[in-house]
């Protein structure tokens, strides 16, 4: 094992497949390399009407074949028998429908098994003589001598579906063997499920090649199949055996988990060296005892994991596929042959049952993350299947239309980039059953969750987008979650909460069919997060609107309240409306100010100086109104409010207290501030003797709150009112 954790997954499972595709090749060559006559022969005719006969049944003949190709009216089929075949020597034996057994382990004692082995080298010995052979074909009651001269070899095209159907379970048990045990290495439950892989290729290779024979194998290499067969299906109990043993609840200490390979391959010994009667007692009598094992783990654990959901799920999905996969191969294979009743379907076929085991498995990663499997499994697995089938395709390119090495392979890449990539992500669609959530939909509901009131409608919104992201089966209300995280191995998935709303734990997702994934954590942290940026956008904006209240309360306070009051109270009626127009003025900019954040610089200073002159010609006070501006601007509404407060403020002070002849007001605007200036011949006053609360105090937490400066000079000369702020946002206008 040591040796093995130096390489990627990757390399590994390649090798694997390598090896096996090796192997492969080698039971196709030696399925092909047979004499071959071109006859399809059945045990039984599928005639309608039923038909007595001997030997034989011809079904079919092969097209450019030699029994097609040989002289005179030719080899009638459909209609006649093979009741014999003989040499040049003289030899001939007698054909019987127990001459194309498929399994020759249905045979009652061993010495039958000897003996049929010793009929069938006899039979390929015959095939074999140089010169050719001399078949007797009977039809209508008589029987004909056909010469026929056997090709050397069989055609890969004349072998069976049965023979690829073979090949194929082996390949693929092996190949999903490998893939999971490269991905965990370190567990013994990898270790069996590899086990039992690598026993279903050895004992469906041979089974291949001689159950799918046309007459007859040599007698020894007839034999040497049969005991691999054996030995990979006894090979296959011990891989199961050991897996439930361990999988997913360990169930013996680990100096048990010999105890079945012990048991079996001292059967297995029994078996090769034919000590018992016969092969019911021999060897099918272990497969039996073996499945029944199986199932009885599968009971135990079922039993143990109970209180243990995700092991449960685990154990439902592949205890289900190897119960029925695996024993209904023995119930249609191996417990007739027991009974001595035959076997219900043919081998070839029975072994497709085998095949839904390692579907299963690999069902059971996609849907319940199997032995802690993850998408990224899958992902490796397809990427090693594009390599074989690359290499595949450049092979059979260079045997057939392509001669050229470097030709075929670009051919074959091609072939590749255009049928298999687009086949595997459909693939993984399917198996994995990826369902692309819509990111649009999703954003407009962490949007709803966002803008609905705190509370609970917003809680219960906030579950329901959690329940439809992932349809888990429960969901729980989780204080303590910090991060997105899988709990379990996957059983549940944290997911905080943002901006006072509460976390959650969720369980069993996907309605309990699955566990989480990656996938799904990476999901959740795009979704808090989303979430906590649209609670932030919405605490920003109500703080803006609360600011904008604010404002407008302290102006319609400062200006509003004071002009109307000072209205309510003067006694001159011309006063008394010119302090109203102030105030119906003042209301319309306060108005205009909050529907149109940006005002013009030029136009705000002309407005104020028409109002700014209004008064004071109305108190009989001249005006000197000074600016200096490098250019029009558009002046924020921080800073044009200031602006206008300041400079009312300033002269409503003046005119009210200091009886001024002249006022004089000063606005400058450079680059990044504004400095104002308002000052009067009036009689002043003492600064320090102002109490806090009055127009001076408003003038001065305005500008201040801009981060101004704020001064304010008196004398016997007059007052002097200097401010200066900054201004953020200056746009300077073409």
């Amino acid at each position: 094992m040591l040796l093995f954790s130096r390489f990627a997954p990757n390399v590994l499972l390649s090798a694997a497949v390598a090896l096996s595709v090796i192997l492969a090749a080698v039971m196709l060559g030696l399925a092909m390399d047979q004499r071959w006559l071109g006859l399809k022969l059945e045990a039984q005719p599928r005639l309608a009407i039923p038909a007595s006969f001997e030997g034989l049944w011809i079904d079919a003949i092969e097209h450019d074949s030699p029994a097609a190709e040989q002289p005179g009216a030719g080899i009638p089929a459909s209609v006649a028998s093979l009741v014999s075949i003989g040499g040049p020597d003289q030899r001939s034996i007698q054909l019987t429908p127990q001459d194309l057994m498929e399994e020759p382990d249905a045979l009652e004692t061993y010495a039958g098994m000897r003996a049929f082995f010793a009929r069938q080298d006899e039979i390929a010995g015959i095939l074999r003589s140089i010169g050719g052979v001399e078949l007797g074909v009977a039809f209508l009651g008589e029987t004909q001598t056909y010469s026929v001269s056997p090709k050397h070899q069989r055609p890969v095209t004349s072998l069976p579906p049965s023979f690829w159907m073979q090949i194929g379970v082996g390949l693929a048990g092996f190949w999903l063997g490998a893939w999971i045990w490269s991905l965990r290495r370190g567990e013994w439950a990898t270790r069996f499920l590899l086990l039992a892989g690598a026993g279903l290729m050895i004992s469906a290779f041979p089974a291949a090649v001689y159950s799918t024979r046309e007459l007859a194998l040599p007698g020894r290499l007839f034999s040497v199949l049969s005991t691999f067969n054996h030995i990979g299906a006894l090979t296959f109990g011990v891989g199961m055996i050991g897996l439930f043993l361990v999988y997913p609840r360990r169930l013996v200490s680990p100096n048990w988990l010999a105890f079945p390979a012990v048991i079996l391959g001292a059967w297995q010994v029994v078996d090769i060296l034919q000590l018992a009667d016969g092969p019911g007692l021999g060897f099918h009598l272990a497969v039996v005892l073996a499945m029944l094992a199986i199932v009885v783990l599968v009971a135990i654990q079922f039993k143990v994991t109970r209180g243990h959901p995700r092991d449960r799920a685990a154990l439902a999905w592949l205890g289900l596929a190897v119960v029925v996969g695996a024993g209904a191969f023995v119930a249609t294979v191996i417990a007739p042959n027991v009974l001595g009743i035959g076997a219900f379907v043919s081998q070839g076929e029975a072994f497709l049952f085998f095949l839904l085991v390692y579907v299963g498995v690999a069902l059971g990663v996609a849907r319940y993350r199997l032995f802690q499997l993850d998408e990224w499994a899958f992902r490796i697995l397809f990427y090693v299947v594009g390599v074989l089938l690359l290499l595949v395709l450049d092979a059979i390119l260079i045997v057939t239309i392509v001669d050229e090495r470097a030709p075929a392979f670009a051919l074959s890449l091609l072939i590749v980039a255009l049928a298999w990539l687009p086949l595997r992500d459909m693939l993984a669609r399917l198996v994995l059953r990826r369902a692309e959530l819509s990111r649009g939909n999703l954003f407009r509901q962490v949007m709803d969750v966002a803008l609905t009131p705190p509370g609970r409608d917003q809680q219960a919104r906030w579950r329901a987008l959690l329940e439809n992201a992932f349809r888990p089966l429960s969901v729980t209300a989780a204080a303590d979650v910090q991060d997105p995280a899988l709990i379990d191995d996957g059983l549940a998935l944290a997911v905080p909460g943002a901006g006072g709303l509460p976390g959650y734990r969720l369980d069993y997702a996907d309605g309990g069919r699955k566990l989480f994934s990656l996938r799904d954590a990476e999901l959740a942290v795009e979704l808090t997060t989303m979430l906590a940026n649209a609670l932030e956008s919405r605490e920003a904006y109500e703080k803006g609107v609360a600011e904008e209240r604010e404002r407008i309360a302290r102006d319609i306070h400062d200006n509003i309240g004071v002009q109307l009051m000072g209205a309510l109270h003067s006694r001159g009626l011309a006063r008394k409306d010119m302090m109203i127009r102030e105030t119906l003025t003042d209301l319309r900019d306060i108005i205009n100010n909050a529907s149109n954040p940006d005002l013009s610089f030029d136009e705000m200073l002309a407005d104020l100086r028409s109002q700014i002159s209004e008064h004071l010609f109305a108190a009989g006070v001249k005006m000197k109104w000074e600016v200096e501006s490098a250019g029009p601007a558009i002046l924020p509404l921080a800073a044009a409010h200031t602006v206008r407060s300041v400079v009312r403020e300033a002269v409503q002070n003046a005119l009210k207290h200091g009886q001024p002849k002249s006022i004089r007001v000063t606005v400058r605007l450079d680059e990044d501030a504004i400095a104002l200036t308002v000052a009067d011949d009036g009689s002043g006053f003492d600064p320090s003797s102002v109490q806090t609360g009055n127009g001076l105090a408003n003038m001065q937490a305005r500008v201040t709150s801009l981060g101004g400066r704020f001064n304010v000079a008196s004398g016997v000369e007059g007052t002097r009112i200097e401010a200066r702020f900054p201004v953020d946002i200056v746009r300077i206008t073409q």
